[in-house]
């Protein structure tokens, strides 16, 4: 009886001490990192880092930001450790004499300069077919080029401004969804919304040269643009992916505004040293600079996009750069184009 006593105590003993191993291990860390995520930061800041443990003792911390260490908070956030949109801060923490604990969290940075509001004023109006579900749309020499949506619709058409009858048309096949479209080198690349292929044509005669599929890291065809011998592509979301002629991915950028990353980034234009690119569904034009992402002014379309709104699909969604500040701008399934000049 005695040792059956005896282990009984001894059993109990035991398991208190495993019940305390158990618990060290275990404490609450309260951290700012859920306010790091919501606010986001700029260049210049000292990264506010927070960590506290009201029921363990926290005997020190490692930070590593975007992979590199660091012995103390006290980071100021710079080109050399961070960049403008999204940087991962991991943070190492030794607490209760020999426990580890390890978190993670995705903190913004926004860039330093406010976006500036662009006014516009309108030139003149101009007919447009609102047959067309405007996708890809571009200017030159008196000429549009532009891409038309749907399933089963969709279709490359040139037409002279001021008209609405095709000088030139051609039909996608049926499964495919015609997007935004880029010229280079005499091709027109044209983007696919879902279906991972891009369609390359002769750009005068629209002639289908060549059928290819998109590269892993491009999963939906939006918007596209050429800068030099590089096609910039959206593709609904904050990024812009800069691609060489054989779509080898080159870099990508976000749009990054002061307060925040814009995204579902559609139809492009490039004019001026800048990409100009409409939000899906908003009647918003971002100018973006296309070395950093930096967005840095905007202009709202709200006036234009009332009067021509007749239905939910009938959104802003044409960019085409005429001179100077000079635009126009229409939609899908619009009746007019309008020739606006930017002014500051």
């Amino acid at each position: 009886m005695k040792a059956i006593v005896n282990k009984l105590i001894i059993g109990t003993v035991l398991l208190m001490v495993a019940i305390g191993c158990k618990d060290s291990n275990k404490i609450s860390i309260s951290t700012n990192f859920d306010q790091l995520s919501d606010k986001g930061l700029h260049m210049g800041d000292k990264l506010p880092l927070e960590i506290s443990s009201e029921d363990g003792t926290i005997d020190s911390y490692t930070v590593k930001l975007n992979g590199k260490d660091y012995e103390s908070n006290n980071i100021v956030l710079d080109s050399t450790n961070s960049s403008l949109g999204a940087n991962t801060l991991v943070v190492n923490i030794n607490y209760n004499g020999d426990h580890k604990k390890e978190i993670e969290t995705v903190f913004n940075i926004y860039s330093n300069v406010k976006e500036k509001e662009f006014n516009y004023s309108i030139i003149q109006e101009y007919p447009h077919n609102p047959e067309l579900f405007t996708q890809g749309f571009t200017y030159k020499n008196g000429v549009i080029t532009e891409s038309s949506g749907l399933y089963e619709k969709s279709k490359l058409v040139r037409y002279n401004l001021g008209e609405t009858a095709f000088k030139q048309s051609i039909s996608l096949a049926p499964q495919f969804f015609a997007e935004g479209f880029a010229v280079l080198n005499n091709k027109l690349y044209l983007l696919t919304w879902r279906e991972k292929t891009l369609l390359i044509y002769n750009q005068a005669t629209f002639e289908l040269e060549k059928q290819q599929p998109y590269p892993n890291n491009l999963s939906e065809g939006w918007g596209a643009t050429t800068i030099g011998d590089d096609i910039v592509v959206s593709d609904g979301s904050s990024k812009l992916k800069f691609y060489d002629q054989n779509f080898n991915l080159k870099r990508t950028i976000s749009a990054i505004g002061y307060n925040q990353i814009y995204s579902n980034l559609n139809e492009l234009e490039y004019a001026n040293g800048l990409i100009y690119a409409n939000i899906f569904e908003k009647p918003i034009i971002l100018a973006i600079d296309p070395k950093t992402g930096v967005v840095v002014a905007k202009a709202d379309f709200s006036d234009l996009a009332k009067k021509n709104q007749t239905n939910a699909d009938a959104v802003l969604n044409g960019i085409a750069h005429v001179e100077g500040n000079h635009f126009l701008i229409t939609g899908k399934l619009w009746s007019k184009i309008y020739k606006v000049i930017f002014q500051d």
